[in-house]
């Protein structure tokens, strides 16, 4: 019975989680692409090159992002319609487990591969002030939810 609830609790949290990411992208959509990269132009005085070469870039992690989606979305909608009283509830829980994993690993690496390719466009100095930028960024997100700003995170999240 644990092993059940684990695993309902698991994939619902990776389906949450990968929802999260899909709103907040859907959200922004080719606007939170070109705010990106009007920050990182002004943060990191790309060239004109670089521009075109990471806005190429996006566009391809963009798409990449859209043709999961309906996926998570699939995980999501069958998890919703599952019956824990039927007979074969342990085995649709576990193959939509599996899904969600795969689904999990996909977009982990889909993010590696974007940061590989904004890395591979940037010389060694914007590299390090890329670093330092994002280093900057995690800590003011970190303190951010940890003082509890932010209402669904952080200390005043319970």
């Amino acid at each position: 019975m644990k092993k059940k609830l684990l695993a309902g609790i698991t994939a619902a949290a990776i389906t949450v989680a990968s929802l999260g990411f899909t709103v907040a992208h859907a959200k922004g959509g080719h606007d939170f692409m070109e705010k990106r990269l009007q920050h990182l132009t002004e943060e990191l005085n790309l060239s004109k090159e670089q521009q075109e070469q990471l806005h190429a870039s996006m566009e391809n992690g963009k798409k990449a992002m859209y043709d999961s989606r309906e996926q998570r979305q699939e995980i999501r909608k069958e998890l919703m319609k599952l019956d824990p009283n039927a007979a074969d509830y342990q085995t649709r829980l576990n193959s939509l487990v599996l899904k969600a994993q795969e689904q999990a690993k996909t977009m982990v690496i889909q993010k590696a591969e974007q940061k590989q390719a904004l890395f591979s466009v940037l010389t060694e100095q914007q590299k390090q002030e890329l670093s330092e930028l994002q280093e900057k960024w995690q800590s003011k997100m970190e303190k951010r939810f940890a003082d509890g700003d932010h209402p669904k995170r952080g200390k005043g999240c319970h």
